[in-house]
């Protein structure tokens, strides 16, 4: 269902019939099915915003709407992929969602109920129709909310928001559409411009084997870049794994007593769509094929349910252990339950520790242990294994000796010596391509004369993201920052780079034609306002967030 489901750049359909509208709000709206309740949470508290406390069940609330603004967004819910857990988008959106909300509530902005079921049925109308059907509805219903906990009162809510918060965009970022089609055109102009350049490179391979390796200039050169060197300070943590293949035969057990194991697999793969699997070459995967694989997927998670299980149980053992809190302790509980146990490498704040596969936040819970508490208390669980973790100890920062890096101080200062021949050879043609030009020489020949790289680049704009006669190494962005502050015949100075240097030569500027303005400006101008709208609303909101001082749970782990 969810290929239909587009992405809400408008938050009206002009034209619904009224019966629906009605239908809609019978069927979501929480005064018709539901009383409000409390989330669970009644008159508790989670933290402040704007130096009122914000109460358990509204942030509730928000979470649930911050997870079908993902569903809505993306297709899916969040899921516990590494990107999700370092990014953690619900998180974020939740922060945003309540001081939107709050804002609406402040701005008095009210939202019929017609409206939202308008939101709701062009969520659900199909792309090409924009006809609702009524079992999609149903299923969405059925498959989604409800599995995952959320009521139809959080949707129409969630639908009411949504159509409130983009009226808040509308205002809080109106003057970014004041923009006149003078300035319009003038933006289109300076952004389609092209220019014909071309460029020396003095790449810094073209000057490592000019390079001579003198021991004492090495070591000075370790000396004064010491702190480059400097390792930071590290741990070393105790852990018990729980892979979640070992509990592969469970899940199995438990999936073989599921009577409708079939028709959920089904469902799901109707959920997802036809073309959510697909082969290594992007095409879709036949039904059975699909079905396996989403077969494989529910025994992976419930393998890993019952992982954490196992290790939780392990767990309490280690913290229910009578005496002092240490770490050694775990040590002699893996021993007496002959279970191995293990040691990570030595690991930064900013690392994981190699072999392990542990999320995003492993790293700041492993180094907040002490002595005095030395174990995360609750399992760490990672994309298919869990832990149980103590710590083993703490490493100092140090500067390692000479002897120890010298390969890689060797690398590093044959690199800084390479640069800096490539830097003199670069000054050295900037400073007499100029003359070789007004000679009548051409800047190719000024570069071959000097033994210099020399490329003819295709022509460029403002929005080039890359040219075919450059590698990756050449940062392109810089190269157009350059061309575009020179006049037709001029030359760049020398303009370093990590990996070298260049010298651009503008030969022209190439306008953009009158069609192409015609053709493109009306939609460039659409595309502009909605940009600076964005933008007028994001720096509203950033100064919203700066003024509301929000404190909620989890705020750390966001910075």
């Amino acid at each position: 269902m969810f290929q239909d489901i587009r992405r809400h750049q408008k938050w009206l359909w002009a034209v619904i019939s009224t019966a629906v509208i009605i239908s809609f709000v019978v069927y979501f709206n929480p005064n018709q099915k539901y009383s409000r309740g409390s989330s669970g949470g009644g008159a508790s508290t989670v933290g402040s915003m704007y130096g009122k406390a914000v109460d358990r069940s509204d942030y509730v609330d928000a979470y649930r709407e911050a997870e079908l603004r993902y569903l809505f967004s993306y297709g899916e819910w969040p899921g516990n992929d590494e990107m999700t857990r370092q990014l953690r988008p619900v998180e974020r959106e939740t922060r945003n969602r309540l001081l939107l909300i709050h804002k609406l509530k402040e701005l008095n902005i009210v939202v019929p109920d017609d409206a939202a079921a308008n939101w709701i049925t062009e969520a659900f109308a199909g792309k090409d129709n924009k006809v609702v059907r009524k079992e999609d509805v149903d299923r969405f219903v059925a498959n989604q909310l409800t599995p995952r906990g959320v009521r139809a009162e959080d949707f129409f809510r969630f639908a009411r928001h949504e159509v409130g918060i983009q009226h808040l965009i509308s205002v809080a970022g109106v003057s970014g559409r004041l923009v006149t089609p003078q300035e319009a055109e003038f933006s289109f102009r300076r952004e389609k411009e092209e220019i014909e350049a071309e460029i020396a490179l003095f790449p810094i391979t073209n000057f490592i084997g000019a390079v001579t390796i003198d021991a004492a200039a090495v070591a000075t050169y370790y000396t004064n870049q010491a702190a480059v060197y400097r390792v930071p300070e590290r741990v070393q943590v105790s852990y018990l794994s729980f892979p979640a293949s070992n509990y592969w035969a469970m899940a199995e057990s438990q999936m073989a007593k599921e009577t409708n194991l079939s028709l959920r697999l089904d469902q799901i793969y109707q959920q997802r769509g036809t073309n959510y699997y697909v082969d290594t070459n992007g095409a879709p995967l036949a039904v059975a094929v699909a079905r396996e694989r989403i077969r494989g997927e529910m025994r992976d998670n419930l393998s890993l349910v019952e992982a954490r299980r196992a290790a939780s149980e392990v767990a309490s053992l280690l913290l229910d252990t009578s005496g002092a809190k240490v770490a050694s302790n775990l040590d002699k509980l893996a021993l007496t339950k002959g279970l191995s146990l293990k040691t990570s490498d030595a690991f930064s704040q900013d690392d994981s520790p190699k072999g392990m596969k542990t999320p995003a936040r492993f790293a700041a819970q492993a180094f907040a242990l002490t002595t005095e508490e030395p174990f995360i208390e609750e399992p760490v669980v990672g994309e298919d294994v869990v832990y149980v973790v103590a710590l083993k100890r703490r490493l100092a920062s140090e500067i390692p000796p000479l002897d120890s890096i010298r390969l890689r101080v060797v690398e590093d200062y044959r690199r800084t010596q390479a640069l800096t021949l490539a830097r003199v050879a670069g000054m050295a043609f900037a400073g007499s391509v100029t003359n070789a030009l007004a000679q009548g020489k051409t800047f190719e020949a000024a570069a071959e004369a000097n033994h210099v790289k020399y490329v003819k680049l295709s022509p460029f704009s403002q929005t080039t993201r890359s040219l075919p006669e450059l590698d990756f190494r050449t940062d392109v962005s810089s190269v157009k920052n350059v061309a575009f502050t020179l006049q037709p015949g001029q030359v760049s100075t020398f303009t370093s780079s990590r990996d070298g240097g260049f010298v651009v030569h503008v030969v022209r500027h190439i306008p953009v034609s009158d069609q192409a303005v015609a053709a493109e400006l009306a939609s460039f101008t659409a595309n502009l306002r909605r940009t600076r709208l964005q933008e007028a609303f994001s720096t509203w909101l950033q100064k919203e967030m700066e003024l509301a001082q929000m404190h909620l749970p989890g705020d750390k782990d966001l910075n």
